[in-house]
């Protein structure tokens, strides 16, 4: 009888023991996913409405995500500023309110001292040229990297040149600006409004059709792309063409959620984000534009294309503009000749 219960003892035994090494081996697995290879989801907040074309680039972006990754990192996007309020999306992802953010740099005023440079005046034609360029000089100057402190750049991009388009009164010359309400997109574009003699109003996109309807303002500088997205060519009713300005945008990762996830999913993501994300983006901007012309057409708005001469004169009262970014940067300790310099010479080639 002992002897059958040494055999039965030794049974138990070793079943024990396989348990024991099976669970070692799950718990190695875990040790591999804490160090970044377990499978993510993580949160894309914006502010543009479910319909916006860049929805799709995101929900895209998603899908190349997961598949470049084996399914170790996805992507939800929550879009309509649902997470964040427009102004909120950079720190909501530098504090780790959500592990990814899209917003425009001028949301949040004197924290892209040196991104600032391609909202300045008469810097790109277009929405491709304006992000290539935006993101060559981000990686050209370390001086950048303070900017996007706690976080990292997925990619940076340029809307489609900004127009102003007015309600009741179509401007054609500076004297024809002077004392409307605008409404502007930066601090930049409010020095130069100013001092063509209109009184800038800071607002996000998202209050600028209320705000238009309602006689708060009484015109807007926004790309042609906004007018279409926002709905704005219900009720402008004329546009003044003269490309003054591009308005910047970022992509963002909480730098924590970067730093969590593996060597070999961050270089998945470098390879589908970068200039990739920054030319894409700016071809889908300049496209919609297209289509924004041709819509707003449709619906009656009057569209007048400044002549270079009369550009010429816009440009005496905007052009200060420059000067005074380079004087700010250069103060607070900044390359802001050099990042100028470099952004016009990529302009002009």
């Amino acid at each position: 009888m002992r002897h059958v219960f040494s055999k039965t003892n030794l049974f138990f035994s070793l079943l024990l023991t396989g348990i024991l090494i099976a669970l070692t081996a799950c718990g190695g697995d875990d040790t591999s996913e804490a160090s970044g290879d377990a499978a993510k989801n993580l949160d894309f907040s914006h502010f543009f409405p479910s319909s916006h074309f860049m929805e799709e680039e995101i929900k895209q972006f998603s899908k190349d995500l997961k598949d470049k990754t084996d399914g170790d990192v996805s992507i939800t996007s929550y879009p309509g500023a649902s997470l964040a309020e427009p102004d909120k999306h950079y720190d909501a992802a530098a504090t780790g309110s959500v592990d990814i953010a899209l917003s425009v740099h001028g949301y949040t005023p004197n924290q892209f001292p040196l991104t600032s440079v391609m909202e300045l005046p008469f810097m790109s034609e277009n929405a491709v040229e304006g992000s290539k360029n935006l993101w060559k000089i981000y990686n050209e100057f370390d001086e950048f990297d303070d900017e996007y402190a706690g976080t990292k750049p997925l990619w940076l991009y340029t809307t489609d040149p900004g127009q102003l388009f007015t309600v009741g009164k179509q401007v054609k010359s500076v004297e024809d600006l002077e004392g409307m309400k605008i409404r502007s997109p930066s601090p930049e574009t409010s020095e130069w409004l100013e001092a063509l003699g209109a009184t800038p109003v800071s607002m996000p996109m998202n209050e600028n059709f209320e705000a238009l309807e309602r006689g708060v303002v009484d015109g807007t500088i926004a790309p042609w792309e906004a007018v279409k997205t926002w709905g704005l060519d219900e009720v402008v009713d004329y546009a003044t063409i003269g490309n003054f300005y591009s308005t910047t945008m970022f992509v963002v990762m909480n730098q924590g959620v970067w730093d969590d996830l593996s060597k070999k999913n961050q270089e998945a993501i470098n390879e589908l984000t970068g200039k990739r994300m920054a030319e894409k983006t700016g071809e889908r901007f300049d496209q919609f534009g297209k289509d924004a012309v041709k819509q707003a057409k449709d619906k009656g708005v009057e569209i007048y294309e400044l002549s270079d001469d009369e550009l010429n004169n816009w440009k005496e009262y905007i052009e200060p503009t420059i000067q005074n970014w380079i004087d700010d940067v250069e103060d607070r300790g900044l390359p802001g000749q050099k990042v100028y310099d470099r952004a016009v010479e990529l302009s002009n080639k």
